[in-house]
């Protein structure tokens, strides 16, 4: 017993169950009548000499062995199509692709200047970036959707899983639209905080417990909060509806400078540990990416 006989399609397979939990749904996506996906997957369990998928009335729901190859098959379907794609870029003889991700911080003045340097000498490589929470970019990591990222490592991940690299450092600026009457002001204290609308960093994130954290230590009470991870949909609920926001400094400065919003100079800092470059640990990256991640290492942020 083994998975030696388990096949990429079969992968495949596992992964749309978890995620649709209807043996009808998936039978239809691979083309395929129910009874033969129901007898596949009785064999894929014979095979792995274990349960892998819990039968209910509401569908199937994975158990914890099923839970633990789901999890590496999407791993190895990420790695696939990744090959797939770099031997369709190798033939037509591009330069590689490399997927990585970033918190909204580094963007403005470490990931910009990092990029620059790669195209001067490498004009066709293929990069692909996600922008997110930390928590986010480092499940796509542990996944191999991305070869690394730029970001903290949250409390609830094991550090021992990943390498390392510091960074940067941060520290975040309340913002507001040009026209709020608070731009006005050489100086805001916590009164003028108090009882405004916000738009803040979705709960749970690293940024909004340190933004809730500073909120309840200065006793700032907010007439409204929307919360959203959207950048975009961010600036438009500040310019419109006259929200506050919280950005980290290097962003706020860059929108500060296109005339977009003014950075309130506020009684004392918020700041927030620094963030670094992590990959997972022993993970061996391809030329593209290996190449990408060097040059991100030796890139400091100013």
């Amino acid at each position: 017993m083994g998975l030696d006989g388990f096949r990429l399609r079969h992968l495949k397979m596992l992964v749309a169950l978890s995620e649709h939990g209807k043996l009808g749904v998936v039978a239809e996506m691979f083309g395929i009548s129910q009874p033969a996906l129901s007898r596949t997957l009785n064999e894929l369990e014979q095979m792995s000499g274990h349960q892998l998928f819990e039968r209910h009335n509401r569908g199937l729901v994975p158990t914890p062995q099923g839970e633990v190859i789901v999890r590496h098959a999407k791993m190895l379907i990420s790695e696939a199509q990744r090959a797939e794609y770099e031997m369709v870029v190798a033939a037509a003889g591009q330069g590689g692709s490399v997927a990585f991700g970033t918190i909204m911080t580094p963007a403005a003045d470490y990931v910009a200047p990092a990029l620059k340097r790669i195209f001067e000498t490498h004009p066709t490589i293929d990069i692909s970036i996600a922008v997110g929470s930390s928590d986010v970019l480092l499940e796509d990591v542990l996944n191999r959707r991305l070869d690394f990222a730029v970001c903290r490592i949250p409390s609830g991940m094991n550090p021992l899983w990943f390498d390392y690299l510091p960074v940067g450092q941060e520290t975040l600026r309340v913002i507001v639209a040009v026209d709020h009457p608070l731009s006005a002001k050489p100086v805001v204290t916590e009164d003028d905080l108090r009882h405004q609308s916000w738009v803040l960093q979705p709960h749970g994130s690293f940024l909004r417990q340190v933004i809730d954290d500073f909120i309840r230590r200065h006793g700032i009470v907010p007439a409204s909060v929307v919360s959203t991870s959207d950048a975009l949909l961010t600036m438009l609920l500040m310019l419109q509806s006259q929200r506050l926001s919280i950005f980290a400094e290097p962003v706020a400065a860059l929108l500060e400078r296109h005339g977009l919003v003014k950075a309130l100079q506020i009684e004392g800092d918020i700041s927030v540990p620094g963030f670094g470059l992590v990959k997972l640990k022993e993970r061996e990256l391809s030329a593209s990416a290996e190449l990408v991640y060097d040059v991100f290492a030796t890139t400091r942020n100013p």
